[in-house]
């Protein structure tokens, strides 16, 4: 088998729970009582490994990302026994904990350090060997709940010798019941570096006495910390350079390109990121990740009836625009999001950006010089004017009304139907209230109309340590726009490739919480 990225990530040593030791079943929220004797079922010991601020799966590419205290807490947990059956046969929930791995806040001190929870077990044969899972948070998995202690038999689609099988799903509006604030859903890691499958404990005779317990074992190691990672992915509020177009031209422009681009650093005053959404997010994730190892490389896998909400066609097609879901920056917040293996453009997980262009009317004058007569706006940026800052590109070329449009073009016969520009102006004015009537005319007359001057661009989200446009848990996206070229499309789905004239340049860094930053350039 071929390795891939993932095989370059190392572990890097994680800050263990920090957990009131227990040996009493009152402590655990049991009712036996405590002391050396000898009782019918055994005791084990159990440690949790959470993701602290150096992550749970690491890369050597980048560095890792503290997470928050909310994002770090795991105040409540549930730890399985499955035997070689697949079937649970114990399970203990634990309320009212409260330990995390290293955090943001510095004014939160971190809880470092292992301290050995105590567990008393039942259902349990002595020499038989428990694959052992814990299951951080307060959602229960789905389809599971209650769980049924069985003994002996297989309890399809819960536990498998080959992973877990269970979901987490949310709905349509994509609910968050993964990632609420101290109740992150975290689940054993399970990847190249980490088999999420390899924690057993056996119990011999000996483990019936209080103070000769269990303990997990990995990969031969006794007293092994079970590693757990958030089931979600992380992805930031993106961040933007302000002001003005900036940068050179891309790399292998065409001539079209740079004209374009000349022509929209000379006419755009400032451009300013104003809001964004996010594209095709999965509705289910597996509770412990999963691969198909037959592939080679490993491929990520999600459960075969996961589906997308806020798809594609929910933002409109080259000429319609529709809302999506954009957030503004003023409210907006991280958003925590399942799996998505899906690497196809219209299927991929992506970030669209909003952007407010503001021109400088100075620009647009009769003669085309800065001391010429100005050429007035249709639609002047200012408070006053209903869909005020509104411009339009025909051609590559920015213009602010269709007298300039008609100037230029004074010696074309037909244009626009031979319409006059106070006509088209009427036009719009009729349709521009109305997002079907405006992608109507957009199409009929093959002008982009910025309603209200705003473009915008599109970027999918590639995992740097695949390699591949998916999104992958316990991982932070961050998009980072670096560059803006050009003027973006005339609606989210508009068509920026067209001719090679708007380029978006991202950085997207990817890190153990794990961080992916993504630096864009605009415009090309």
């Amino acid at each position: 088998m071929k390795k891939i990225n993932l095989l370059v990530m190392s572990l890097v040593s994680a800050a263990a729970l920090s957990f009131s030791s227990c040996s009493s079943d009152n402590d655990l929220g049991g009712g036996a009582s405590g002391g050396n004797s000898q009782v019918d079922g055994f005791y084990m010991t159990l440690a949790i490994q959470t993701p602290t601020s150096n992550g749970t799966r690491t890369s050597i590419i980048d560095p890792t990302e503290d997470a928050t205290a909310e994002e770090a807490a795991v105040k409540n947990g549930t730890f399985y026994l499955v035997d070689a059956n697949g079937a649970v046969v114990f399970s203990k929930t634990l309320t009212d904990r409260d330990w995390s791995g290293a955090i943001k806040d510095p004014a939160t001190p971190a809880k470092d350090g292992k301290t050995i929870l105590q567990i008393q077990v039942e259902n349990v044969a002595a020499g038989a060997t428990y694959k052992v899972y814990f299951k951080a948070g307060s959602k229960d998995m789905d389809t599971v709940e209650p769980f049924t202690i069985t003994t002996g038999a297989s309890k399809t689609g819960i536990f498998t010798a080959n992973g877990i099988a269970q979901t987490f799903t949310v709905d349509e509006t994509f609910t968050h019941p993964c990632d609420k604030g101290n109740d992150f859903s975290m689940f054993n890691q399970n990847d190249v570096t980490t088999n999420g499958n390899g924690y057993t404990v056996t119990f011999e005779d000996g483990n019936k006495v209080e103070t000769n317990p269990a303990t997990v074992e990995y990969n031969g190691a006794i007293n092994a910390p079970i590693k757990i990672e958030r089931v979600t992915a992380r992805v930031d509020v993106p961040t933007s350079i302000g002001g003005t177009l900036t940068g050179t031209y891309p790399e292998n422009a065409s001539q079209a390109l740079k004209n374009a681009i000349d022509d929209a650093k000379k006419k755009v005053a400032k451009i300013e990121l104003v809001g964004y959404a996010l594209s095709n997010i999965t509705n289910k994730t597996y509770v412990m990740q999963t691969w198909n190892t037959a592939d080679n490389p490993w491929k990520l896998t999600i459960p075969t009836d996961a589906t997308l909400s806020k798809t594609k066609a929910e933002f409109g097609d080259k000429y319609l625009f529709k809302d999506g879901g954009f957030k503004t920056l003023e409210d907006a917040t991280n958003d925590y999001i399942f799996e998505n293996n899906k690497e196809k453009e219209d299927e991929a997980t992506a970030m669209y950006f909003k952007y407010k262009v503001t021109l400088d009317a100075n620009k647009f004058t009769v003669d085309g010089t800065e001391a010429g007569e100005k050429m007035p706006a249709d639609y002047p940026d200012n408070a006053k004017t209903k869909n005020g800052g509104t411009f339009y590109r025909y051609n590559n070329v920015i213009y602010t009304s269709f007298a300039q449009i008609k100037k230029a073009y004074a010696d074309v016969a037909g244009l626009f139907e031979g319409k006059t520009a106070e006509d088209m102006k009427t036009a719009l004015d009729a349709a521009i209230d109305d997002e079907t009537k405006l992608a109507a005319f957009r199409k009929k007359y093959q002008i982009e109309v910025f309603k209200g001057g705003l473009t915008y661009y599109k970027q999918i989200i590639k995992d740097k340590q695949l390699s591949k446009n998916v999104i992958q848990r316990n991982t932070i996206y961050r998009l980072n726009v670096n560059k803006i070229f050009n003027i973006g499309a005339q609606v989210p789905n508009g068509e920026i490739d067209k001719n090679g004239l708007f380029y978006l340049d991202v950085t997207v860094s990817v890190n153990p919480w794990v961080l992916n930053t993504q630096d864009i350039p605009l415009g090309n």
